[in-house]
């Protein structure tokens, strides 16, 4: 029977319910919940908390209040659980649902003095819900500290606790320690969807002198690879290549196989247990790394890259401007097809706000379809008939009428006028700061900074880098890589050793040779027939630049660059 699998889920469109519970006691049977705090994580932010003190019914021993503060004294007016339990399940608005996770740091004290309270009620509960523990993640991923306790994991990172072993400052602590750790293994781990990371918490640690079964197949010490940008490649026993992946450090990602290897998904088990070989080449940049990667995948065909296939983060807004009548949608890659992309936002809340409101104040199309055959005889959908889209299905509106709506969210996005996106937050975070709603107001505030971020470096970014002459520099330890793009296709790279200054000698030629035909050919946009690897290659360039424009190095060539700038910029 095959197996059937489910989709995953990314790992910032899960809900995250981070939760702390001060108690009577070490036990969840006997002892009871004295106070509880609950924030909510979506879209990678917080969203909502809760907290409060509860009434046990039963003593609190001195040694319990001395560590708290909470005294027998604090409690005796307040709630008892069963009174709290509805906004407990209210704040976690769905129990059963495959996106919601429980936190802690030490996550199974809190989750079991939640399950079993849930459990005595008069008409009990089956609370159920996948937990996710920092502690255990900070053991993987911090192994340099020697305590993992809440406290010293937060002095590490640099965040301050007021009151310790009180819910609501230990809750807050906890999802500090929480997003910090998303972004490491999103970024150093590669680790994009939920079902990895929590299976990540588990896996098993393995050292040099404890080497787990995979490594000791391929037989490599992990201490022998490099640390630099690169591809590596996974073979079986008769030297088929079995996966192909890139990694701005070779040695941390290739790690992260082969350090915890108990609690692996069903498909990387399958992979780990497939390898006898491993190899790897080494790039000057994390975005040659992209680009072999991309080449060596179409060239060899993988079969474990289909099945371990990984998608992005970063969320985009994309209006479709090359189609009759554009949509707005929300996207995470950017292709090769003549549309507006607006990002890469920070946070998907930005994009889903920003969605939301263009939706609601601009008659533009909410249909599914991507193109739309027009035509008089089409009915009008539920939208037109209360009254937010104009139907252009049936031509109620004209092509031109329509673009000018278009034009209208394509402003509400980039402008800054009064009626744009970013004047709007600004005025209403000033209202909502003088009726001290400061919880909304910094909401506010950070969606305008998401949104001033994205538009302070780029208005939009077009079809694939197309129509424009683009330098984009690299730097890794000792290195510099240099990205020659022409009407979107890469036509030659440099790397430039580094010792007191970069070595112009033998290079100095080839470059001012390239400069000079980019140069002259400003004026001379040349249609390029782009083959099926060359449009692979433009999509990754785009993708990469859009999500590190801000972060390197790059040069968008116009009229007013001289051939000299053009140098100096290389060099500088």
């Amino acid at each position: 029977m095959k197996r059937k699998e489910k989709n995953p889920v990314n790992l910032f469109d899960s809900t995250y319910v981070v939760c702390d519970v001060e108690t009577t006691g070490l036990s969840p049977v006997y002892n009871r919940i004295t106070e509880i705090s609950l924030i909510k994580i979506q879209d990678g932010e917080i969203t909502d908390k809760f907290s409060t003190l509860i009434n046990p019914k039963q003593h609190i021993p001195k040694e319990i209040t001395y560590l708290t503060g909470i005294s027998n004294e604090d409690v005796i007016d307040k709630p008892v659980f069963d009174e709290v339990a509805p906004k407990i399940i209210n704040f976690f608005e769905d129990l059963n649902s495959e996106f919601t996770v429980f936190v802690g740091h030490n996550v199974s004290f809190d989750y079991k003095f939640v399950a079993e309270s849930f459990r005595r009620l008069e008409e009990p509960v089956k609370f159920e819900v996948k937990t996710l523990c920092t502690c255990k993640l900070a053991r993987r991923l911090l192994s340099q500290l020697k305590s993992k306790s809440l406290g010293n994991v937060s002095e590490y990172l640099g965040i301050k606790m007021d009151r310790k072993h009180r819910a609501f400052d230990d809750t807050l602590a906890t999802t500090k320690i929480l997003l910090h750790f998303l972004e490491v293994l999103q970024d150093e781990y590669e680790i994009e969807t939920l079902d990895e990371v929590l299976t990540f918490q588990n896996k098993k640690i393995y050292t040099e002198d404890r080497k787990s079964p995979a490594l000791k197949r391929v037989n490599i010490k992990l201490k022998d690879i490099p640390a630099n940008p690169g591809v590596y490649f996974f073979k079986s026993a008769s030297g088929e290549i079995l996966y192909i992946g890139k990694a701005k450090n070779l040695r941390e990602r290739l790690s992260s196989y082969f350090r915890h290897n108990s609690e692996l998904t069903y498909k990387i088990k399958r992979l780990l247990s497939s390898i006898r070989g491993l190899e790897f080449e080494i790039t000057d940049s994390e975005l040659s790394a992209l680009i072999l990667e991309s080449k060596l995948i179409k060239r060899h065909k993988p079969r474990f890259n289909t099945a371990i296939k990984r998608f992005r983060f970063h969320p985009f807004l994309k209006i479709d401007v090359q189609n009759d009548f554009p949509k707005v949608d929300k996207v995470y890659e950017l292709e090769n097809d003549g549309a507006n992309y607006y990002g890469p936002f920070s946070s998907r809340r930005t994009v889903n706000q920003l969605l939301r409101e263009i939706k609601d104040n601009f008659k533009i199309r909410k249909c599914e379809q991507k193109k739309i055959k027009a035509s008089k005889s089409n009915s009008n959908c539920m939208y037109y008939d209360i009254g937010q889209c104009d139907a252009p299905c049936n031509l109620t509106v004209s092509k031109d009428e329509y673009r000018k709506e278009i034009i209208k969210a394509h402003d509400y996005i980039t402008e800054t006028k009064k009626d744009s996106s970013r004047t709007i937050y600004k005025n209403l975070m000033n209202v909502l700061a003088e009726k001290m709603d400061f919880e909304k107001a910094a909401s506010l505030r950070d969606r305008l900074k998401d949104i001033e971020k994205v538009m302070s470096f780029q208005k939009v970014i077009t079809s694939a880098i197309n129509n424009k002459k683009i330098i984009i520099k690299c730097d890794t330890t000792g290195r510099r890589e240099v990205f020659f793009i022409h009407n979107g296709k890469l036509m030659n790279t440099y790397t430039l050793e580094k010792n007191s200054d970069f070595d112009q000698r033998n290079i100095m030629g080839e470059i001012t040779e390239t400069t000079e035909y980019l140069y002259f050919s400003l004026s001379k946009f040349i249609k390029h027939k782009y083959s099926a690897e060359e449009l692979d290659e433009i999509k990754v360039i785009s993708n990469w630049l859009a999500l590190n424009r801000d972060r390197n190095s790059y040069l968008e060539i116009n009229d007013s660059h001289t051939k000299e700038e053009l140098v100096k910029f290389i060099f500088k």
